[in-house]
């Protein structure tokens, strides 16, 4: 089954079965022409999502991926399903209380590019239309140095996963370190932040490869001395 046909079918048995009140499709397969993976949110008309549509949404999951055995679903983005296959959806299940969020610095990350970035809306109405997320450089902080940590643990494991790891750190701290300028595609982020932290923070040597995911042993030092780097003007 193809992807249009999956995700048709999808918003079809959500509407029906799920107390929602809005589906919002976001990230690389809404502007890239080949892709392989979906992130869906799922916003419910409740304050804190019930049990009960939890584990509809759960049965919903449990039969699309029995139809087709090249689906596989993720929660969050957590990432860690044994089970693989050639289409991934990630979906991102939210109350209404869950956007009011004040202190959360990663979902205010979150939801300031959500405002930002090309949606499209399978149902109901767009629910991030005015950027009221606003982040400090404490909030960024507190985002980067757990990050940071993150990958320095990934960086225990095989040699595919560290380099994985890497390369998201870097997306990431170029993302984080330019939010309150706007959300940019990835092919733009290096151009932009050399433009706000021209001769205050030094890129890696290798950044274009970095981007574009063609790391050597060598870029982990560098990596790690410009995300120190970062954190060290966020907390001036």
């Amino acid at each position: 089954m193809k992807t249009k046909e999956i995700l048709k079918g999808l918003v079809k048995e959500c509407r029906e079965k799920l107390n929602l009140s809005a589906i919002v499709q976001f990230g690389s397969s809404v502007y890239s022409k080949k892709f392989n993976d979906v992130d869906l949110i799922l916003l419910f008309n409740e304050d804190i999502v019930s049990v009960k549509n939890i584990l509809n949404l759960i049965k919903i999951i449990k039969l699309f991926e029995k139809k087709n055995k090249n689906l596989v679903f993720d929660f969050g983005g957590v990432g860690d399903r044994k089970r693989k296959g050639n289409l991934s959806i990630t979906i991102i299940p939210l109350g209404k209380k869950d956007l009011n969020v004040v202190y959360n610095p990663h979902d205010l990350f979150f939801y300031k590019n959500l405002v930002r970035e090309e949606k499209i809306i399978l149902f109901g109405k767009n629910p991030f239309l005015k950027d009221e997320f606003n982040l400090t450089n404490q909030h960024l902080f507190e985002i980067l140095s757990v990050e940071q940590k993150h990958t320095l643990r990934k960086s225990l494991g095989k040699e595919k996963s560290k380099y994985d790891s890497l390369y998201f750190l870097f997306k990431t701290f170029l993302r984080a370190m330019l939010v309150n300028q706007g959300n940019f595609q990835k092919k733009d982020l290096i151009k932009k932040f050399n433009i706000q932290f021209k001769n205050k923070i030094k890129l890696p040597k290798n950044s274009e490869k970095i981007i574009n995911k063609k790391l050597t042993v060598e870029d982990f030092e560098d990596i790690l001395n410009f995300t120190n780097d970062c954190l060290n003007y966020l907390i001036k």
